[in-house]
């Protein structure tokens, strides 16, 4: 019986010899490995940086805003302590005195001859002017609408013809529950009977002069 032939070429010893390191692989071999151990295109991490310096950063930060919040609240805290601690303010000596009724008093005009009192002066003028001619009728056409009738009533008890009467002295205003300019007058009525008052003018500023009343003293 023969043996069939040997096949020609190498012998295949069921084991193949590993390149050396740095060596190419073939078609379809095993990767090749570098000196380090490593396949060609990998590349090992670096060692893992410490985050020490990061928190460290953060933590001092985080101290810088607190002690700025601080010192900003620091002084308005102690100054709410300061007003609370403080007593109530005394009132002044002027606000603490009781204050009465007011009264009438009779005031300057701060421009004497002013237009308002040099107009109240030429309407008492003519209001005595009008007595003086015992013109009455006319003479109660120059009073407010509110006090004619008591104006009118008043001049026939106090004034009786012959009357000579005229203005004695300069206009001032006075204050009193209506505003009024007076105008003192002197004279006689009744043929010489004297008499002296004043004339009383209702000062409003929005409206024309008008007489109000006569104050009369014999």
């Amino acid at each position: 019986m023969t043996q069939p032939p040997y096949p020609s070429g190498p012998q295949n010893s069921g084991w193949q010899q590993q390149p050396p390191p740095g060596t190419p692989a073939g078609p379809g071999g095993p990767p090749a490995w570098d000196g380090r151990g490593y396949a060609p295109g990998f590349e090992p991490r670096g060692p893992r940086r410490s985050r020490t310096s990061l928190y460290v950063v953060i933590g001092a930060a985080g101290i810088i805003v607190f002690l700025g919040v601080v010192a900003l609240l620091l002084p308005g805290l102690m100054g709410g302590d300061d007003d609370q601690g403080s007593g109530p303010t005394a009132p002044s000596p002027a606000a603490a005195r009781p204050t009465g009724s007011p009264q009438p008093t009779a005031q300057a005009s701060e421009t004497p001859g002013g237009p308002r009192l040099t107009e109240a002066t030429t309407l008492a003028t003519r209001f005595l002017a009008y007595l003086n001619a015992n013109d009455q009728a006319h003479a109660t056409t120059l009073a407010c609408a509110d006090s004619k009738n008591l104006l009118a009533g008043q001049l026939i008890v106090t004034i009786d013809p012959p009357t000579k009467l005229t203005v004695s002295g300069p206009a001032a205003s006075v204050t009193s529950y209506y505003p009024r300019i007076s105008v003192p007058f002197s004279g006689t009525t009744k043929g010489g009977v004297p008499l002296a008052g004043t004339v009383d003018i209702m000062d409003q500023p929005t409206r024309p002069l008008c007489v109000r009343l006569t104050s009369v003293a014999h």
